[in-house]
């Protein structure tokens, strides 16, 4: 699924404006080492340098470029600087640095990589008129940063371990587990009233003692986001109306309910948005009931939308593609009969025979010691196949 996303960079790296000396990789772009390769084949030469170290000073930042570039070639003739991990630099450092390099060596393009967006670099009027943000695309969880709403852009990334940038800055201090919790429930529910928000909590409490619990909590994660995150109407908690909300789980869902109505190229596409979104279960190390529950049901439509577009591919011919996506969904449930049939036929296509016993074996042992039943007379047929298969390889 990084193809679609690096396809996407590589097309509007080619349209970028001509101005645009500074190339800044989505932070939510998971595999921006895969642009680098492009980098090399277009500039010449080209410096690669990895910071280290953390809230690097000028001088520390300065040391490391040149230290690391003095042994490529040096900067003096470059063609490009790459500059990975750049966020281990205060933003006010890089941008400072950015400043006095472009008007230094007037040919150079830098690409900056890391894992938060250096906001400094945009917000200072000059260096954003020549940079550009690579990939943008919002319907995917990719804000364009340098381009940020009046509002207050807030994401959320709970497909995995659980993330959330507000106006493109991390917030990672949530002071205790029960303030997050609450903020990813709040978001995830999108309007909810305060009963429910009770007895997912703090069921075993009085009204008055869970109500004054709620109130602290909600205060913290306001205080924690620096904004109200939630504003109260006709009995429900909404978010608040002020806020531009992304979220990765509406996004998800939203892309997967299109591709029902959609033909079948633009379902294939958006099947394959959909799932690059998906980057782990839902909130993974977080406990409770509600997010044990959500889990559930994301794994689950996980599954289906890779069956979904499993379906699309093997229409295609791409079987390849199918049989990968069909063993993903299979380990979302490995009781699924349907699957592991299409796995099996797929693998006996290739005369891959031993394989496809092997994906039997474990269903029957999975049923066996769940629901104490044996796969059904299709799938035993298939496991047949596949033993014959065996024996007339070696004979």
């Amino acid at each position: 699924m990084a193809g679609i996303l690096h396809q996407l960079v590589l097309q509007q790296f080619r349209e970028r404006k001509p101005s645009a000396r500074i190339i800044i990789l989505h932070p939510n772009h998971k595999d921006q080492h895969l642009f680098i390769s492009t980098v090399f084949a277009i500039f010449d030469p080209v410096i690669y340098v990895r910071l280290t170290g953390t809230v690097l000073s000028a001088d520390a930042l300065h040391t490391q470029i040149e230290a690391m570039s003095s042994s490529q070639g040096g900067l003096a003739d470059a063609a490009c600087l790459i500059l990975d991990e750049c966020d281990r630099a205060d933003d006010k450092i890089l941008e400072g640095y950015l400043s006095q390099l472009l008007e230094q060596a007037s040919q150079i393009k830098v690409v900056l990589m890391g894992r938060q967006m250096p906001l400094a670099v945009i917000v200072n009027p000059r260096l954003k008129e020549q940079s550009c943000l690579l990939p943008v695309a919002p319907q995917i969880g990719l804000p364009d940063y340098c381009h940020l709403p009046s509002n207050d852009l807030l994401e959320v990334h709970a497909l995995g371990a659980g993330q959330v940038v507000l106006n493109g800055r991390q917030i990672t201090n949530w002071d205790g587990t029960l303030p997050r919790s609450l903020f990813f429930y709040l978001v995830d529910r999108g309007m909810v009233t305060r009963t429910e928000i009770f007895e997912t909590f703090w069921p075993s409490l009085t009204i008055k003692e869970a109500t004054n619990v709620f109130h602290v909590t909600k205060r913290k994660v306001n205080e924690v986001l620096g904004i109200e995150l939630t504003e109260y109407k006709a009995g429900f908690y909404h978010i608040a109306s002020d806020i531009e909300l992304i979220y990765d789980v509406a996004l998800f869902s939203e892309l997967v309910q299109q591709s029902h109505v959609a033909d079948a190229e633009r379902a294939q596409r958006l099947l394959t948005e959909a799932l690059t979104l998906y980057r782990g279960s839902f909130l993974s190390q977080m406990a409770g009931e509600w997010a044990n529950y959500r889990r559930q049901q994301m794994i689950q439509d996980y599954g289906d939308a890779m069956l979904s577009l499993a379906k699309f591919t093997e229409n295609a011919g791409d079987l390849d593609t199918t049989l990968g996506l069909c063993l993903r969904a299979l380990e979302t449930n490995r009781r699924r009969e349907d699957v592991v049939r299409s796995i099996m036929e797929l693998y006996q296509q290739r005369e891959m025979y031993a394989a496809a016993l092997a994906v039997y074996e474990r269903l029957s042992v999975e049923l066996d010691r769940t629901l104490g039943v044996s796969p059904a007379p299709v799938l035993q047929r298939l496991r047949d196949a596949a033993e014959a298969g065996i024996k007339q390889a070696t004979i």
